[in-house]
């Protein structure tokens, strides 16, 4: 007696024929189960066949009958050839009607029912899923550019190798599945509007070791007159620490220092600030979150507050090269994300021209803002006579910036000149020329 079936049709993979006459086709939406519920009680023989259209029945036993202990059981056969990935929670099932009707309203998942019988099978022909290499800068486009109904992406500093054999389930919904410290690995399900693997509303991770590797360090200094020696001590504690030294114009600086790492990320180190002593360097760009630059927190001793103006910046090095014409703060020119770590103590007062030049462009940044309760309250602190060295040219430097701002406010061309630190210095030394500031 031939067995009614019931194909499930996904999206995106090589469609098989049933082999079977009477099969009723059936898209995937939910999980196995939730398919079960609706079409078990249209099913009209002692059992039927239950399989995903990716897989060829081509080497399955079609003809298989229970034996008289087994008529209970739902039989599944799942592959275990190592090119298309294990998972015991198979595709291809052979299932009792009868019990499954008795038993549907109390499992919660297929898995629950009472008692399953799996089949090993080493020729049993799946969708293989292909592997996918990413750059760190942008793991999103290696899963743009790979159509199929899931994705293995991997980070291309990784050998292919330690990528798992297995294969996703689809007893359950589907999932967004991660591998390892930095989800270095994942198995992606391709969805309509998928912006960022965030999106994936379900995901589960498994521990996995391989070795991560450090972003690049880069001190960028201009004219700092400490400098020299805050690399030193950066180099000793950091020996794959390099200097971009002297680069006029902070988008060149940036590029250059972005040339200089050999990592898709790099971390920018400032000579104005003194590294917070448990700063490690040891932290890694989100593989799950869009491309983007993260800014980490530094201590302003100087007016008493923290956030992540003068802090170690974490680049995007793609995200660099793409800012060519960037608006009053380069980083902020393109995506980022604030890290809530401390990652340096400011030394911005250390002479007048730099808490001058500091607190000018700080405060045309906040200014040009859209008003927040945090941004107002940064202003107020900027503005606020501080302490400690050079506090008065910190305050005339804020001061200054204010006026600038509120004369060309509606001349975005006359606010950048606030991102040139030679039109800086000489703005002070025409606004204070009896005064020694060097």
């Amino acid at each position: 007696m031939a067995f009614d079936s019931v194909q499930v049709r996904f999206r995106d993979v090589k469609n098989h024929k049933s082999p079977f006459a009477n099969t009723r086709v059936v898209p995937f939406v939910g999980s196995y189960l939730s398919i079960l519920k609706a079409v078990v009680d249209d099913v009209k023989t002692e059992y039927f066949w239950f399989f995903a259209n990716f897989v060829n029945l081509e080497n399955v036993d079609i003809d298989y009958i229970p034996e008289q202990h087994e008529k209970a059981q739902i039989h599944v056969w799942y592959n275990t050839h190592p090119a298309g990935g294990t998972n015991k929670e198979g595709n291809v099932m052979l299932i009792p009607t009868h019990e499954l009707r008795r038993q549907i309203s109390s499992l919660m998942y297929l898995r629950d029912y009472k008692d399953i019988n799996y089949h090993p099978h080493n020729n049993l022909y799946q969708q293989v899923i292909t592997k996918t290499a990413f750059k760190l800068q942008d793991p999103y486009k290696a899963y743009e550019t790979n159509p199929n109904f899931y994705s293995w992406l991997y980070n291309n500093d990784l050998d292919i190798s330690v990528i798992p054999d297995f294969y996703p389930s689809f007893w359950e919904d589907v999932k967004l599945y991660t591998w390892g410290k930095t989800n270095d690995v994942m198995l992606v399900p391709r969805q309509k509007k998928l912006k960022q693997f965030y999106d994936v509303k379900r995901s589960i991770h498994y521990e996995l070791d391989y070795k991560i590797k450090p972003m690049d360090i880069v001190f960028i200094s201009y004219d700092e007159p400490s400098a020299e020696s805050r690399y030193k001590k950066l180099k000793s504690k950091f020996p794959r620490a390099k200097w971009c030294k002297g680069v006029r114009g902070q988008t060149l600086a940036y590029i250059t220092a972005a040339n200089m790492s050999d990592t898709d990320y790099f971390f920018a180190v400032f000579p104005k600030n003194e590294l917070a002593d448990d700063f490690d360097f040891s932290f890694q760009p989100d593989r799950l979150r869009n491309p983007c630059h993260y800014i980490f927190d530094c201590y302003i001793r100087s007016i008493d507050l923290r956030y992540g103006w003068g802090g170690v910046i974490l680049y995007n090095k793609d995200l660099v090269y793409k800012t060519t014409k960037p608006n009053l703060d380069f980083t902020m020119s393109q995506a980022h994300h604030s890290v809530p770590i401390l990652s340096a103590i400011s030394n911005c007062n250390e002479t007048p021209l730099l808490a001058y030049r500091s607190s000018f462009r700080e405060v045309i940044k906040l200014l040009q803002m859209k008003p927040t309760v945090e941004s107002q309250y940064r202003l107020k602190k900027w503005l606020t006579l501080g302490k400690g060295k050079n506090k008065e040219w910190l305050h005339r430097g804020a001061i200054d910036g204010k006026a600038h701002y509120e004369v060309y406010k509606n001349d975005y061309t006359k606010l950048m000149y606030s991102y040139d630190y030679e039109w800086i210095k000489d703005k002070l030394k025409s606004s204070y020329p009896t005064e020694t500031w060097d």
